[in-house]
């Protein structure tokens, strides 16, 4: 384990985990809509991505930051566009799996107050941004992660 690494699982020894993270809202930008009137497919995975580092935000506390992990592995199943005059999503994120380095999520990205409209599973792996390299999951962080995944 390198000093960074040591660092920065030092930092989150002491995280105050929320009982369950609350759905991580977003606004739909005029950008996100393509030719077809509805919001692209691509922006669909940003808005998993950007509700993801929210709620890593919110378990792992303020020293977490979205350069602590990447992803390895995404599936997504769209069940419904997002039509142009949405307002805002929402995205859930539940953890299904633990491992030394990764956790596994069954997402899902949903109109405010309407349907769902995709569904998923990510793989995400915890990250040494100084050394380009996985990093295990510190003490702090399962600790985290395991209150929340019951």
């Amino acid at each position: 384990m390198t000093s960074d690494t040591r660092e920065s699982a030092t930092m989150l020894e002491s995280v105050t985990v929320p009982v369950t993270p609350a759905p991580n809202r977003m606004a739909v930008r005029w950008r996100d809509l393509d030719h077809l009137g509805h919001v692209n497919f691509v922006v669909f995975l940003t808005y998993l991505d950007e509700g993801r580092t929210a709620w890593l935000s919110s378990v792992l506390g303020p020293t977490f930051e979205p350069d602590q992990y990447v992803v390895a592995h995404i599936e997504v199943d769209y069940r419904s566009e997002i039509p142009a005059g949405t307002e805002m999503v929402e995205t859930v994120h539940l953890i299904e799996e633990l491992g030394r380095s990764k956790i596994t999520f069954r997402e899902q990205l949903r109109i405010v107050d309407g349907p769902m409209v995709a569904e998923g599973k990510v793989v995400i792996v915890m990250w040494e941004p100084s050394q380009h390299c996985s990093r295990p999951l510190s003490d702090g962080e399962r600790s985290a992660l395991d209150a929340v995944a019951r």
